[in-house]
Formats: structure tokens, sequence, C-alpha cells
């Protein structure tokens, strides 16, 4: 078996972390290093294969070359920096820069990133134009919302009737978020490695117009969890302050443009997207990892997923941020209303057990009508700490407004942050 594999680079990059031990006969991934490095270095076709494998093109975007590195977060980047020679391992980090694959995780592009700049770049013109070529879409607008339908407790909208309209929707959306990851590490690699000021000139307008316009609700708390738990100098706890009111795609000519907020109800209430379907499903990874800048090997399991509703007219930009190996489990929504900061290795919920992370409190005066809760809520930050677990047998709603005030959670490394203001 192992012969048979080794000997194709593209069945060899194309394993997934599971098969790893079937292929290799219990040797485990080491014994696979050698012979990457041998297609890489020698074989202009394999390197070809390779550079689809670090842009994460499919079907290799869930290869065992994703996995943990000794020295880095992911075996591909560290492979490349120990295998190539300096022009193509420079070449190969601006193209991780510069691709426009909507499955590459924003995390693994800030790692080539920051990995350019350690080793120079001469591609000045070509990030320029990635900066200057953005569009950043707009946050709906007070006539929009004006313009808006209503059933008394949600705002309605139009939703396309086929599932394929429906992934044209994402598949939209998820364009418009890749641009803009693209745009801003463009301009950060262009910042850092001296870039003459006109160039510096583009970067600022597009870092000022990609800056969330409303309050945002912020913690410097968990911007210190999101810096540690990203651990890269040019990722800033503001890449993941989620403009949920950004308007990202239209359904149909005339129609109003949605939201990512009503995106993002589409994908949890759409039987399709609970379906492990070839199509369905890495239309739906690609929108997370674009619309929400979740980090590679993020699992979003069946049934699963995000979702944020406006009370009232409010849709405050909140912290959505995800790292590496964390762990929607099947049947666990969690609210983004307040913010949530999920660090490495953290699996909440899963065997389709019905799981709400709920991010903000109803309030309701005495003497107020009923509807009046649905309206006015306190947000709050839910955080779950590196490798903690909200267990799958927590049914039900996860309150997190309950453990504010130094109250503990029942689950360690779990806990309720205050917003700033």
């Amino acid at each position: 078996m192992i012969d048979s594999v080794v000997r194709d680079a593209q069945k060899l990059f194309r394993v997934t972390p599971d098969l790893v031990p079937v292929v290799t006969e219990g040797q485990g991934p080491r014994v696979l290093h050698e012979p990457v490095v041998r297609h890489i270095t020698g074989d202009e076709a394999a390197y070809a294969v390779f550079r689809q494998v670090c842009t994460f093109v499919s079907p290799y975007g869930q290869s065992w070359l994703h996995q943990p590195g000794a020295e880095e977060p992911y075996l591909s980047l560290e492979l490349a920096r120990d295998a190539l020679n300096a022009d193509r391992y420079r070449s190969l980090l601006t193209e991780i820069v510069l691709s426009d694959s909507v499955s590459l995780p924003y995390d693994y592009r800030a790692l080539a990133a920051r990995e350019l700049v350690r080793v120079g770049t001469n591609a000045f013109t070509d990030l320029v134009a990635a900066v200057e070529g953005t569009y950043v879409a707009k946050p709906r607008t007070v006539d929009s919302k004006l313009a808006s339908l209503t059933d008394g407790i949600d705002h309605v909208f139009e939703i396309p009737q086929t599932v394929e309209e429906r992934l044209a929707l994402l598949r939209a959306a998820t364009g418009i978020k890749m641009r803009e990851s693209r745009a801003l590490l463009a301009g950060r690699v262009l910042r850092a490695c001296g870039a003459p000021a006109e160039a510096l000139a583009a970067v600022d307008a597009f870092e000022a117009a990609v800056r969330p316009a409303e309050e945002s609700l912020t913690s410097a708390e968990a911007e210190r969890l999101i810096a540690e738990d990203a651990d890269n100098a040019l990722v800033s706890p503001e890449d993941y302050l989620v403009g949920w009111d950004q308007e990202l795609a239209v359904p149909g000519p005339g129609s109003a443009p949605l939201t990512l907020a009503e995106l993002l109800r589409i994908t949890l209430l759409a039987p399709e997207f609970k379906l492990p379907d070839a199509t369905v499903r890495p239309a739906l990874v690609d929108f997370y990892r674009a619309a929400l800048r979740v980090s590679g090997r993020v699992v979003v399991g069946l049934g699963s997923g995000v979702f944020y509703v406006e009370h009232g007219a409010d849709a405050h930009p909140s912290y959505f941020y995800a790292g590496r190996d964390a762990v929607l489990g099947k049947g666990c929504t969690i609210d983004g209303v307040g913010g949530v900061v999920l660090q490495q290795g953290c699996f909440l919920g899963g065997g389709f057990v019905p799981v709400l992370i709920h991010t903000h409190k109803h309030i309701r005066k005495s003497g107020e009508p009923g509807v009046a809760e649905r309206k006015q809520v306190l947000p709050v930050v839910f955080a779950a700490q590196a490798g903690s677990r909200l267990p799958m047998q927590h049914v039900g709603i996860f309150e997190t407004a309950d453990f504010l005030d130094g109250e503990p959670s029942p689950y360690a490394g779990i806990r309720a942050i205050a917003l700033d203001k």
C-alpha cells in the first residue's frame, strides 16, 4: 500500500489524516515526509500539485499535509520552508498570500504572510493591486432597514427556492470576504516590508473602508485571548470583529441584498446544509472560512453552526474567533450577538444533541410587555479556552451571561467575559 501511494504525488498529497495509519501500515506520517520532499524538489508536475495543496484547492483541503508540523502549525508550510530553495519558497509564499482560493483559511494565509515578511518580497506591484482592486461590502443602511419586512419579532427576507440558487448566494458572499482577507494581509506585508509611501496610501484607504463603521462590542480580555491563540503579529483581534450587517449577496434581480446574518440563518435552517453532500458541504465550509475567518482544521459538525439575530434594529459588530482544531459538534449552534472566542482544540457539544450557546441575556423591566424582552439584551462574550470541552451531555441553552461577575461555569475553561462598555 505505502509503495503505491508514495510513487504518485496526487495520491500522496490527497491522503487524509484518518487514512495515514492505513496507508503507512501503522508507521505514522513521518515516513511520508521524505517522499513529499522528493516530489516537490524533483518533479515539476508534483510541485504544481503541492501548490494546490498549499492553497487548499479541492480535493487537497483535507490533506494530511495540513496537520501540525514539528515547529509550525501546518506541516505543509514547514516542509515547504525546509525543502524549497529561497526563490521558490518566496514565490510560493507570495502565491499563498495572493491566492484567490476561497478554501484557503485566513490563519494559513496569515502564516504565509508572516514568512513572506521574514524572507522579504519584491512583489510590491502584485500586493498593491490586491489592495487597490478590492471591493468592500457596506453595512445595511437605515433606509434599507426602513424598507425591511417584519413579522413583529424577526425581519423577513427573500430566500431563493432552489438549492443551487442558495449555493450561489453563499459563493458570492464567500468571494467578497475572501478578497477582503487577501487585501488585508497584502497590505500588512507591504507595511512590514517598507513599501513606498504611495503604496501605503492605498493600504490606509482600504483599512479605513474595511473597519466596522458601527460601534463595535469590544473586550480587552477577549482580544488578549485571540492574540494569544493566533500568535501572529500580522493578525489583529480586530480581524475577528464581524460586521453581521454587511450586505454580501443579492437573491435575485431587483431584490434587496442579504446580510451576513441573514445568510447564516439560511445555512442553519435550509435542510441541504445539514447533509454531508459532496456539493453543498464544501461550499458551506468555504463560507465559514471566508465570512468568519475560522482557522484551518476547524470542524463545523452536521446540523451545527453560527447565527446572529438582530434585536430591534441593532447589529453591532462583535467578535467571532475559532482557532485551529476547534469543533462545533453535531447539533451545536452558537449565537454571535455578544461575541465568541474559541481557542485551539476546544470542543462544543456533539452527537446531534441540541445545544444553544447564548451570548446575551434578555431584559424586561417591571411593567413592560413581554415583547420588550425580545428587543433589550445584555451582550456578553462566550469564551472557550484551549482544550476545553462543553460535553455532549449538556443539553439545551448555555446562558453565558449567568456566569458573569465571577460566577464559575460548571465546565473548566469555559467562561463569560463582560464587554468593555
